[in-house]
């Protein structure tokens, strides 16, 4: 059983569902609300000071959106992102990008939905709907991937490496001997 308290998986992105509202900290937001989230964030900016309202059905576009409200934000900003994990995650890495910290990012999944798995192997990123511990064909290399528990914050992507890759190695070690290999 995987503790997920250990991992790289966000607690927001373990449990999604929910309208916990953003703390009014900040002196100006920007609020990004993605499919499902966009309901939430128009509620949360009814509720905000001086608010830049950014709402998309596509993550691509509101991402694309929110980086263009982030070109006029100012010291004391907050961001707040509501939408599918996959959206959160690629929304959350576009904020980190933008030199944002983790205490001016306020994140509310509001459903699983499409994540994106970033393949070790060809570094290709296939979207899926299946959680960690799920394989999934790489539409890059092919190798069937399993989802693990680990999500990159620069990419907003969990990890994907081969399934039976160890078992490979094994098979690989076993049919040559390690002189043959070193030499």
């Amino acid at each position: 059983m995987i503790d997920f308290d250990s991992t790289s998986v966000p607690a927001w992105a373990r449990r999604p569902g929910g309208d916990t509202p953003p703390a009014d900290t900040g002196a100006a937001y920007v609020v990004v609300g993605v499919a499902s989230g966009q309901a939430v964030a128009q509620r949360w900016a009814q509720a905000l000071p001086a608010v830049t309202l950014v709402t998309a059905e596509d993550t691509a576009v509101a991402v694309a959106a929110f980086g263009e409200a982030l070109h006029t934000a100012r010291v004391g900003v907050r961001v707040a992102l509501a939408g599918p994990v996959g959206a959160c995650l690629q929304l959350r890495a576009a904020t980190l990008a933008a030199g944002a910290e983790d205490d001016e990012i306020h994140v509310q999944a509001t459903e699983t939905g499409a994540i994106d798995v970033y393949c070790a192997h060809c570094t290709t990123s296939t979207p899926t709907t299946v959680g960690v511990d799920g394989l999934v064909p790489c539409q890059g290399c092919g190798k069937t991937l399993i989802v693990y528990y680990h999500v990159s914050r620069r990419l907003g992507r969990y990890l994907g490496f081969q399934v039976d890759a160890e078992a490979l190695r094994a098979e690989f070690a076993a049919a040559r001997p390690v002189s043959e290999v070193l030499s």
